[in-house]
């Protein structure tokens, strides 16, 4: 717990680092005016319009990878434990990810280091994906930006390729003794190779419209706070903002948000108007956020109490 709490109080002074350095040069009181002047019900539709896209299509995402390689998981069931992972990302990522694991080991009775490699391979399908959207926005729209990381995405993808030839095509091929097929038949990566190509497709289809639903909801977001950002460079752009946002050295985009926000666009509005943006975005996050967990939590408290009852007799049986 004392740990816990260190690392907690770690993550936070990060974030709290991350936003003094974004709001070096900030005029408060045009932020506020900035906020004061923002048509709020186009914010607040474009903000619950890409959370629900964010929530929705997130459960959607886990109940498929959980099917895949874990058993039938519907999106009722895995409901709860969502609503838990949203609330506790505004505290530390590593924990809400915690939180899926003692998912699939209470309900799927899936083996810890295995569930987390789960979670690792979605962690792998999506750096893919952000990849390859980031060079098609360098393609299409070359003045965006985002073109300072071409060589980073081209190599990512790059990785990202030789790693799904290794898992599909030659893994499996290579004698017995050699040190990759000893790691392709650990039982912790299950995940990597069970996965055919056609999970590859569905689960990285419903992140895509996952990303470009998050892509339409900035847009809205900029269009409320009159920030005179074209869709297409917005569209161009998220792919870079939903990789940085969504650091685990972030709890809730606390920081990243706003670092992102002004570096991004600086060319297409001012300091206090993207800082006022990006501070309306946190605190929707947060506002909408903490009722889930507290309403929601109490399936994960009940798998919480079911596992250390398992620790318990495993300890009293040894």
């Amino acid at each position: 717990m004392r740990k816990t709490v260190v690392q907690n109080l770690v993550t936070y002074a990060i974030a709290a680092a991350i936003v003094w350095y974004a709001a070096r040069g900030v005029s408060w009181r045009q932020v506020a005016d900035a906020g004061s002047h923002a048509t709020l019900w186009i914010f607040l539709i474009a903000s619950v319009g890409g959370f629900l896209c964010w929530f929705i299509g997130e459960t959607v995402l886990y109940s498929r990878l959980f099917s895949y390689f874990h058993g039938p998981t519907n999106a009722i069931e895995l409901l709860p434990t969502m609503a838990a992972v949203y609330f506790l990302q505004i505290v530390n990522s590593y924990v809400a990810s915690g939180a899926f694991v003692l998912f699939l080991h209470a309900r799927k009775r899936a083996p810890w280091v295995m569930g987390a490699c789960t979670l690792l391979f979605q962690g792998y399908l999506d750096a893919m994906l952000l990849a390859t959207l980031s060079l098609f926005a360098i393609a299409l729209v070359p003045t965006s930006p985002i073109r300072l990381g071409l060589n980073y995405a081209a190599g990512v993808l790059g990785v990202g390729g030789l790693i799904a030839s290794f898992w599909l095509l030659w893994g499996a091929r290579l004698p017995t003794g050699n040190w990759l097929r000893w790691i392709y038949e650990r039982p912790s990566m299950a995940s990597f190779r069970m996965a055919r190509p056609s999970h590859y497709v569905k689960l990285l289809a419903i992140r895509f419209l996952i990303v470009l639903g998050a892509g339409f909801a900035l847009y809205g977001q900029f269009v409320s706070f009159h920030i005179e950002v074209s869709l297409m460079q917005t569209l161009a752009l998220t792919p870079f903002i939903v990789a940085i946002g969504n650091s685990p050295f972030s709890p809730g985009g606390i920081g990243t948000t706003q670092l992102v926000f002004t570096l991004a666009f600086a060319r297409f509005a001012s300091k206090n108007d993207l800082f006022a943006l990006s501070l309306a975005v946190t605190a929707f996050n947060l506002v909408v956020r903490i009722p889930m967990g507290l309403a929601m939590g109490t399936p994960l408290v009940e798998e919480a109490v079911e596992v250390t009852s398992e620790f318990a007799t495993k300890r009293g049986v040894g």
